[in-house]
């Protein structure tokens, strides 16, 4: 672990007023005394004032050194932490999990931000999501900045279809057509999801590339992970990483507790053959393709790998911020989940390997990206970004690292790291201020104490009134 450098330049603070609520991006602010986490390397510098001007960083330096305009607001933040602005890089809404338009979008985008969410990945797309990024945008909602994937790429369409981010492509004419709208529509990014054949990935990829636009997703069965790192594509999940530790690519099929499998005994049954000792080579070869790799580890370990009682399930902090309309239908999935009755050495082992991936990953210099996966499970957006991030310090990364994944890493595969994911004069103010030093814990992130984001300063009583507000708006659904 890198040694961790403090800078303190031991200058008194002069108490002020601390600025309360939001207003508009014509004010600057001055955040005074606090110890800033640029995140371009590891190190906080201590006792800083920050200044922030249409929602810009104008200068970051020594609080003595550093004369504030009168005319700013003042932040006080002494001895409190500041860090660029959470990023999501796989969220989804509520409404494409009910049959009816549940009308939350606006207010899961402020439960986001009160978690210290201020860009976000949609990857499952729908024209709602793109009005709600305009939304964001123009300041008409108050929310993270949204990235917004294509509708799904599918082979076929097994569930309800009333809520329809999904299109078929079961022909390369399909794929390709479906590729050259959905970019013309607007959307950032081309997402696929399940049982694309290999003939209409080809033609996913090969289209995307012409007219650039980047895929994004799963890998499934039927294209394997050898295509998915030659054609460059952005995983999810770790996607057909476990099905690589077969003994041989005839076992089962070649197939694992990948993608859909997860919810088949069979690939279960081949957890106890899978070999670790690959895991090193398979992480080098990740690296050598030159992708980036979102593990969503909390999602699959707290869903599949451990089994909590319902009585903690229903103690977690997010459980309230279900809709009691998609509650039925959660219990319903992890009692299906529970008839497979695994074996508590299958679980751990699945538990252990894609922790073991993920270090793995991260020491061959794969880069990594935090993203929850939320609101599938129990999981709910925002809450999940920090269970996420826990996750990646207990699959034996630091907590630099894992911060890394959260801001730094997504904003390079974003082509945005010139004006996000650090803390520097000329980014955009996109920020969090934190009462403890998520360095030594990362459960620290959690201690939110205000966000700027958009311009705007939102303080804790605010970002409260959020989560508040979005509760009561989900127990009426």
């Amino acid at each position: 672990m890198k040694k961790l450098f403090l800078k303190n330049f031991g200058f008194t603070f002069i108490i002020l007023a601390i600025n309360s609520g939001f207003v508009n991006s014509q004010t600057g602010y001055a955040i005074q005394g606090v110890n800033v986490i640029p995140m371009d390397e590891e190190l906080v510098l201590t006792d800083q004032t920050v200044l922030i001007k249409d929602g810009k960083i104008e200068s970051v330096g020594p609080y003595s050194e550093v004369k504030v305009p009168k005319d700013y607001r003042i932040v006080n933040a002494k001895n409190k932490y500041l860090m660029p602005g959470l990023f999501d890089m796989h969220v989804h809404f509520f409404q494409e999990q009910y049959t009816n338009h549940l009308g939350t979008t606006e207010s899961e985008l402020k439960m986001m931000l009160a978690n210290g969410l201020t860009t976000v990945r949609i990857l499952a797309g729908h024209p709602d999501y793109l009005t709600a990024r305009e939304n964001v945008k123009s300041n008409q909602w108050e929310g993270p900045q949204l990235v917004v994937a294509s509708p799904q790429l599918v082979g076929a369409w097994h569930w309800p279809a009333e809520f329809k981010n999904f299109e078929v492509v079961n022909t390369p004419e399909k794929a390709a057509k479906a590729v050259r709208a959905f970019k013309g529509q607007g959307y950032d990014a081309i997402k696929i999801t399940f049982m694309v054949n290999r003939e209409c990935y080809d033609a996913i990829i090969a289209t995307a590339k012409e007219i650039n636009i980047k895929v994004v997703g799963h890998v499934g069965p039927k294209v394997k992970l050898p295509a998915a790192l030659e054609a460059g594509q952005q995983i999810e999940h770790m996607d057909e990483f476990i099905d690589m530790l077969l003994p041989d690519t005839s076992y089962n099929g070649g197939q694992s507790v990948s993608d859909m499998n997860i919810w088949r005994k069979k690939a279960w049954a081949t957890v106890p053959v899978l070999d670790e000792l690959k895991i090193p080579t398979l992480a080098q070869r990740v690296k050598q393709a030159g992708i980036f790799v979102t593990p969503t580890n909390y999602f699959f370990v707290s869903s599949f790998g451990e089994n909590p009682t319902e009585d903690i399930i229903k103690r977690r902090a997010e459980f309230g911020f279900i809709p009691k309309s998609l509650l039925d239908e959660r219990w319903k999935n992890r009692a299906a989940f529970s008839k497979l009755e695994i074996s508590e050495q299958d679980r751990e082992k699945y538990i252990r390997i894609r922790r073991k991936l993920v270090v793995e990953l991260w020491k061959s210099g794969v880069p990594l990206m935090a993203g929850s996966d939320s609101p599938e499970f129990f999981l709910v957006a925002g809450f999940a970004l920090h269970n996420e991030l826990e996750e990646l310090v207990n699959s034996g990364l630091t907590p630099f690292a894992a911060l890394k994944a959260a801001t730094v890493n997504p904003a390079t595969y974003l082509n945005v790291a010139d004006v996000k994911g650090t803390v520097g004069v000329g980014k955009e103010a996109d920020l969090l201020l934190l009462d403890k030093n998520p360095l030594t814990d990362i459960k620290n992130t959690t201690s939110i104490l205000g966000v700027f984001n958009n311009g705007k300063y939102y303080d804790k009583a605010t970002l409260d009134g959020f989560l508040e507000s979005a509760k009561k708006k989900f127990s009426n659904h």
